[in-house]
Parts: C-alpha cells; sequence; structure tokens
C-alpha cells in the first residue's frame, strides 16, 4: 500500500469521525427539547432557573464561531435581558447539565422547560425574541 492511499484513508477517516460527531451533539441536542430544566448547579444555574424565560449561550474563548457572538450576548445581557452567557471552560457542570458538546450552543427556556436547542450561529428568530434584530 502506497502512502498516498494511507494518507486517503487517515483523511477519510478523520472526516467521517467528524461527521459522526456532529450527528451526535445534533441528536443529543433535539432530546432535550421540550424536557423539563435539569438541575443546574451554582449561582448561574440559580438565576437561569428562576427566570421564566432566558437563552442561555455557552462559549469558550477559543472557539472561532463564538468570537463574535460572545460580544452581543454579553451586550444583551447587560442591556438586561433575559441571556445568560456561560463560558463552558470556566462552568463545566452548567454545560454538562445541559449536555453541551460544542460550542457555539444556545439553548432557549420556556417557563421552566428547555424550548430549543441550536448548534453554531445563533439565527435570526432567535435574535429577535431576545431583543436584537437583524
Amino acid at each position: 500500500m502506497s502512502w498516498s492511499w494511507v494518507l486517503i484513508v487517515l483523511v477519510g477517516g478523520f472526516v467521517a469521525l467528524n461527521v459522526a460527531l456532529q450527528v451526535v451533539a445534533r441528536r443529543r441536542a433535539a432530546r432535550l427539547r421540550g424536557q423539563p430544566l435539569p438541575a443546574l448547579p451554582g449561582a448561574t444555574g440559580q438565576r437561569i432557573s428562576a427566570s421564566g424565560r432566558a437563552l442561555v449561550y455557552f462559549f469558550t474563548p477559543t472557539c472561532a464561531a463564538c468570537r463574535p457572538l460572545t460580544p452581543r450576548m454579553k451586550a444583551l445581557a447587560d442591556k438586561g435581558q433575559p441571556v445568560f452567557p456561560v463560558d463552558a471552560m470556566q462552568e463545566p457542570e452548567l454545560a454538562r447539565a445541559f449536555s453541551v458538546m460544542a460550542t457555539p450552543t444556545t439553548v432557549e427556556i420556556q417557563e421552566g422547560r428547555v424550548a430549543g436547542v441550536s448548534i453554531g450561529p445563533v439565527v435570526p428568530a432567535v435574535w429577535a425574541r431576545f431583543g436584537e434584530g437583524t
């Protein structure tokens, strides 16, 4: 077997593994929809639980996709919107409670239930519901 075939097999395996991990993360997120809020640890968890309506935004400082979103989410939170930016590296127990497997992940909460979970960029409808038009 030549080295080019070995390289093709390794790259193909890497791509297949990444696709499989994305599928698993999205299926896991979809299962949360409609579920009651899990027990949320820490002070941030208590504030989220006390809020009837909330958007919980999970990010990490090393996430390139998070860099443009994080300042917008923090600005909404500073304006008093029910938005909770959570650094998943600083609060891993909270991320684990929501089964966060990738960042950015946003979790919408309505009346004590998970109304929606999205992995990746925040869709315009979510921005509209939480105080920022796009």
